[in-house]
């Protein structure tokens, strides 16, 4: 993993290797500015890309969707710096859940001695059945950060409006508007089940930021009632928590 980082007035951090979540939460929640975000430069990525390949080793990088950040394009250039031919660079099109699922198809892809090729292959394939949803708990930090007005964001709290959003091919969208934090489990659970899904044979993601209570829930919801074949939990770090804030609940799995 090479980590993006973020910057809050006073300094800045690596995500997850200099800031946990825990204390990256405490500082925003202190901060009246909203931190930015930075992307790796390629000049970090040649010396990782350097240093695995003086090993011996073929590289495949998985990264979030370019739309979201620059770093798959940093990673690009950083190919191109080491000139060498056994480097492969794939796009998630995805956020942390997506990226997630195809990582963990890569690994079962590899341990089937496929060639390197033919991992990105079936992975570009895999991109487009990547399923990732994700309800926010507060709209101010979209509004903090730009990508919602003042006064939307002062209609949705005073309404109390959780929206949650689904990540398609690099971009977000708004698929559902719900009325207060406690149907929130329960939406995710009518949407399994309107969208037939079946969970039974998938690696199910479940991610959260500061909301393991619901997160157990939704995983006690869902468990017993899809079958699923086997459930990964994770907190989300502080770049994908700087602009969905605390009480983000979300699932991703392949549907394939």
């Amino acid at each position: 993993m090479v980590p993006l980082s973020v910057n809050f007035e006073d300094k800045s951090y690596l995500d997850k290797v200099e800031l946990s979540t825990s204390e990256f939460f405490e500082k925003l929640a202190k901060s009246e500015k909203l931190p930015t975000t930075s992307q790796v430069s390629p000049g970090a990525f040649a010396e990782v890309f350097n240093e695995i390949l003086l090993d011996g080793d073929q590289i495949l990088g998985i990264f979030l969707a370019s739309e979201f950040s620059g770093t798959c394009d940093s990673a690009r250039i950083a190919k191109d710096m080491t000139e060498s031919g056994n480097i492969r660079i794939v796009d998630s099109k995805s956020v942390c859940m997506g990226t997630f699922a195809l990582i963990l198809k890569a690994i079962e892809l590899v341990s089937q001695n496929k060639t390197i090729d033919e991992v990105v292959n079936e992975l570009e394939k895999s991109k487009e059945k990547i399923v990732a949803v994700a309800a926010l708990d507060t709209l101010k930090y979209l509004e903090k950060g730009g990508r919602l007005s003042k006064g939307q964001a002062v209609i949705g709290s005073i309404l109390n409006i959780k929206p949650v959003i689904g990540i398609k091919e690099g971009k977000l969208s708004v698929i559902e508007k719900i009325r207060g934090r406690n149907k929130t489990v329960k939406w995710f659970d009518e949407w399994i089940e309107k969208n037939g899904f079946d969970l039974s044979d998938k690696t199910v993601l479940l991610f959260h930021g500061q909301n393991y209570d619901q997160l157990k829930v939704l995983r006690e919801r869902i468990e017993e009632k899809y079958k699923i074949k086997n459930i990964i939990e994770q907190e989300i770090g502080s770049v994908i928590g700087t602009h969905a804030g605390p009480g983000v609940l979300g699932i991703g799995f392949l549907n394939e």
